[in-house]
């Protein structure tokens, strides 16, 4: 405004008037004042010259108390003296109020301590309302507008601070910031710890638990953690269709924090926040119950083994196995022994088979065993089984080692000790003692308690003595014969008539027959003590004083297939009866001989070979007793 000269008096107050209406229409007697907020030029704002003439400028707010848009009157009134200015018209439009007025699908959110904090369910929609019936809008997120969204309403998805603008014509207002968090809960299943609880999972998510049968595991939900909110809990198990596809069933009851179970499966929990009755599923969690039956050791039998035993020989073993086995990398085995009996269990090396030998050549006497079968989760140890070692019997043969017979002697073997019987190889025999004849190895086998065997060995040897009082003689009347026999250390010859001998004892002795023919007989003594006979017979055969009688006795034989004279032929001397024959060459030495003579001989030795030609001497005999005694000539 411009004052004009001479100014205003000491004192002087300016006052401005506003009235709804226009000049000249409108009346100034109940204005509204407004008060001055700012002058200018001034560096305090509100100190001013209220007395000197020239210009002055100045701010007044029109204030809310105005509700209506209109036309207003202005004029400014000074009081010493008493001036009014002149009056200037202005339109005036009611601010608008911006207030978010409702938020549906929303809560007041306790899940943070924040104020002002309004909260939504993860997967819903919060829908702010700004003031209706408002010219224009605009809304804010974090003070920047959101493009696109100018109604009096906003469908919000995520977490946000939001403010509305509105406008009434040349006119804004801003709400109040609003802070919307959208609520994921989250519903992790925690457990308790366990003695025979094992972690299957490969990566850091625990959801695979497996545990003894004897154990009761605890899972537990998620616990509310700011005041006044709570959380409803639904555990759930899954259960396998026909197919194999699963269906989650509600555990009946189970609507607490945590829950106690002791059976496998796969387990979820459904939880409900509040406020705002946020529903969350949590992931799986699987639990395997571990279980092992009642395992026993039994004893088995070894392949081709009849009834198995716990009582075993030394140097022998027994089959040990579980009564049940699982597949293959479920159960791990570890067998333990105690020996002796009075001592502790100790792990057996390398011993992790379903199956144990039990062998003295490992734990040589009496010891117990017992099976540790371990699973995922579970131990278990079985009850203890003793494996007995029987002593082998006692056996010795007597003679103990060796011995000897002479042929056709025979010796008594036996045996001594404590079995409860014996067996013989060679004669098949249960006797403690026997004779024998024949040389061998005789191994007698004692069979003791729990059919545990023992056996010992005599070794029989069968000396023989062959005594040779060498070939049968010709010899001519008179002729003193050298004897020749061999086969032992100690000779004794003898005749069957009387003879002369230069010394009987020794086997190149000499001797005269006194007739035609004697059987001379030597004994033989061996060194190892065994004896031995042979016979010699000498004939004394005078040439001169046999008489050729061709009509009887054939005495020339010509052996070249012509059919006259092939063999010779003694049919005559022998009549039919059963006479043996022996034929000499001209040295004496016997050339053939046959006890049966069946008029086959044409002129061989006894091994077939063709004798040479020349006069050959026979012998016919018939019990020892001499048939015919003549000469053959043998010509090819």
């Amino acid at each position: 405004m411009t004052v004009g000269a001479p100014g205003f008096g000491i004192g002087n107050k300016f006052v401005v008037q506003i009235a709804q209406g226009l000049p000249p229409a409108v009346s100034f007697s109940s204005p509204i004042v407004l008060p001055i907020v700012a002058w200018s030029p001034t560096t305090s704002g509100t100190v001013m010259d209220t007395i000197g003439a020239g210009a002055k400028t100045f701010k007044v707010v029109i204030p809310k108390s105005i509700v209506n848009n209109n036309f207003y009157s202005l004029r400014v009134r000074g009081t010493n003296p008493v001036a009014f200015s002149d009056t200037i018209v202005m339109a005036v439009n009611v601010s608008p109020t911006a207030n978010i007025t409702t938020i549906a699908n929303a809560f007041i959110n306790r899940h943070t301590a924040l104020p002002n904090d309004w909260g939504f369910c993860d997967g819903d929609t919060a829908v702010l309302s700004a003031t209706p019936g408002l010219a224009g809008y605009q809304w804010l997120e974090s003070g920047n507008p959101i493009g696109g969204k100018t109604q009096s309403t906003l469908n919000v998805f995520q977490s946000g601070v939001y403010s509305v603008k509105v406008s009434n014509g040349a006119c804004f207002s801003t709400s109040k910031d609003t802070i919307v968090n959208q609520f994921s809960p989250v519903s992790d299943i925690s457990h308790s710890n366990l003695p025979t609880l094992v972690i299957r999972d490969k990566n850091t998510t625990i959801d695979s638990l497996a545990f003894c049968e004897t154990d009761t595991i605890i899972l537990t939900g998620p616990i509310p953690s700011m005041p006044m909110t709570t959380i409803g809990y639904q555990w759930i198990r899954d259960s396998i269709g026909l197919f194999s596809q699963a269906f989650p069933r509600a555990i009946a009851g189970a609507t607490q924090v945590g829950y106690k179970t002791a059976r496998s499966g796969a387990y979820r929990l459904v939880t409900i926040w509040n406020p705002g009755g946020c529903p969350d599923t949590s992931g799986y969690m699987w639990l395997f119950v571990d279980t092992i039956p009642d395992v026993f050791v039994v004893n088995k039998s070894w392949p081709g083994q009849g009834a198995p035993s716990l009582s075993i020989c030394p140097n022998d073993s027994t089959l040990l196995s579980a009564n049940v086995q699982s597949n293959p990398g479920v159960w791990s085995y570890q067998w333990q022994v105690r020996y002796p009996v009075t001592g502790n269990w100790q792990n057996i090396p390398n011993d992790t088979l379903a199956t144990l030998a039990a062998s003295t050549k490992i734990v040589p006497g009496n010891a117990q065993y017992r099976l540790i079968v371990q699973g995922e989760a579970c131990d278990y140890t079985t009850a203890a089984v003793q494996v007995t070692v029987v002593p082998f019997p006692t056996v010795a043969t007597v003679p103990a080692d060796s011995t000897f017979i002479c042929f056709g002697d025979s010796t008594q073997l036996a045996v001594i000790g404590n079995a409860l019987s014996y067996s013989w190889n060679l004669v098949g025999g249960t006797n403690t003692s026997f004779f024998t004849k024949s040389q061998g190895k005789y191994v007698v086998e004692a069979t003791g308690p729990n059919g545990c065997l023992s056996h010992d060995t005599v070794l029989v040897k069968l000396f023989t003595v062959n005594a040779n009082a060498g070939p049968d003689l010709l010899v001519l009347p008179g002729e003193v014969v050298q004897l020749n026999a061999t086969g032992g250390v100690m000779y004794y010859w003898y005749a069957d008539k009387p003879v002369y001998f230069s010394d009987p004892y020794n086997p190149n002795a000499q001797t005269q027959p006194t007739q035609d023919t004697t059987y001379y007989y030597v004994d033989v003594l061996s060194a190892e003590g065994c004896f031995d006979r042979d016979t010699l017979m000498v004939v004394q055969f005078d040439p001169t004083s046999v008489l050729v009688d061709l009509s009887n006795v054939q005495n020339f034989i010509s052996p070249n297939g012509d059919g006259k004279n092939d063999f010779l032929d003694l049919s005559e001397v022998v009549r039919l009866d059963s006479c043996g024959i022996t034929i000499l060459n001209r040295w004496g030495a016997t050339v053939y001989e046959d006890t049966r003579y069946v008029n086959g001989w044409t002129g061989t030795n006894n091994a077939g070979d063709p004798l040479p030609n020349g006069t050959y001497y026979i012998i016919l005999n018939k019990d020892e007793e001499i048939r015919y005694r003549g000469a053959v000539t043998l010509v090819r």
